[in-house]
């Protein structure tokens, strides 16, 4: 394994801009390199295709090539930029890639399609790649002989990152001050809006929602976990709505509300209740800081057309606003503002197959 300060060490000393979306096997990567290069060098986007924009606008006012780093999931975000923007027959900006490789055996289902055609969708958009190896030295020489051959051949080049390839590194977590934890949030809601069809978001929030319902001795049937996709739950949420006559609660996070925000101004005279549950940070993937404390979520929701915006911090808070909107045929916005981390031992959804057969059966 590489030691991930020495590494984060030697990448800033010979590139020195970073951006992108975190993810799970680069995270003691991401660590060393967030406390190696520090602010105005390190950069968490909001998505894969802002950090490949932000490359190639660094490239455009330096001269020098700057490093993307993302999931393989996240790919997708990244290819318009990088064939429209980036590549050799257009302007010609290179870059460097840090690819994490999910996947692999036993991985989870949201990840087996992405890691068995990511070779192949870079082979396509003709961007040389490679597999770093586990040993630094050998590391270092891949990195310098990337860089070169970005340069050369003004191309982006991808180096993919397999899982247990960085040591363990930690920053300090001295937590955000919010002492409301988010299963407890989500119980609440649950149990508010019985019989409801829960949109639960990518990561930590559908594994809570999931786990939650089998410690209720509760069913599925109410609940469509989006494991994949991120960004995209109150986009389907909202679709539901239109097309079904069931009261639809999504539940979101920071991360994914921020890097599809966009999507908000299509949601204008829908019905659904759209909870934005913040703990500042990408909780799923090691805990990293996103950007949320850069704006408001409940005017930024008001303002594109939700009838009712609301943000709470205690339990006392959203027990309030969850009895004043439980009846509501409104659109909603509501912004909960939890405490970081989850529960060492929360589970996975099991055969997410059955459990979209059965709410499709629901609806």
């Amino acid at each position: 394994m590489i030691d991930s300060l020495e590494f984060a060490k030697f990448l800033d000393k010979n590139i020195g801009f970073f951006a992108g979306v975190p993810d799970s096997l680069l995270k003691p990567l991401n660590s060393a390199l967030n406390q190696v290069a520090g602010d105005g060098k390190f950069f968490t986007t909001a998505n894969e295709g802002q950090a490949v924009a932000f490359a190639c606008g660094y490239h455009l006012a330096t001269s020098k090539i700057g490093l993307v780093y993302m999931q393989n999931s996240g790919l997708g975000n990244a290819i318009n930029p990088i064939l429209s923007l980036a590549d050799e027959k257009v302007y010609g900006l290179p870059f460097l890639m840090l690819i994490g490789l999910r996947g692999g055996v036993n991985d989870e289902p949201q990840h087996k399609k992405q890691g068995e055609v990511t070779g192949k969708i870079l082979a396509a958009c003709g961007i040389p790649f490679i597999t770093l190896v586990k040993d630094i030295k050998k590391a270092e020489v891949q990195i310098l002989n990337a860089i070169e051959e970005c340069m050369k051949n003004i191309t982006p080049f991808a180096v993919l990152i397999e899982k247990d390839t960085f040591e363990k590194f930690n920053l300090d977590d001295v937590g955000n001050g919010y002492s409301l934890n988010r299963e407890e949030a989500i119980s609440l809601i649950q149990d508010t809006f019985v019989g409801a069809k829960f949109i639960s978001t990518t990561g930590m929030i559908s594994r809570e929602n999931y786990e939650l319902r089998d410690l209720k001795n509760q069913g599925h049937e109410n609940d469509f976990l989006v494991v994949g996709s991120m960004g995209f739950a109150s986009s389907i949420a909202f679709m539901i709505d239109k097309f079904s006559k069931n009261r639809v609660i999504c539940l979101d996070g920071d991360g994914s509300f921020i890097m599809h925000m966009g999507s908000i101004f299509n949601f204008k005279d829908s019905r659904f209740i759209h909870v934005v549950l913040n703990n500042f940070a990408h909780d799923s993937v090691g805990g990293q800081e996103t950007n949320a404390k850069n704006g408001n979520f409940a005017l930024i929701a008001k303002s594109c057309g939700y009838d009712e915006s609301y943000s709470v911090s205690s339990k006392n808070e959203l027990i309030s606003v969850l009895d004043r909107i439980k009846d509501s045929q409104k659109l909603i916005f509501l912004e909960i503002r939890v405490s970081k981390g989850a529960r060492k031992d929360l589970g996975r959804p099991k055969d997410i197959l059955k459990l979209k057969e059965k709410f499709c059966k629901g609806l």
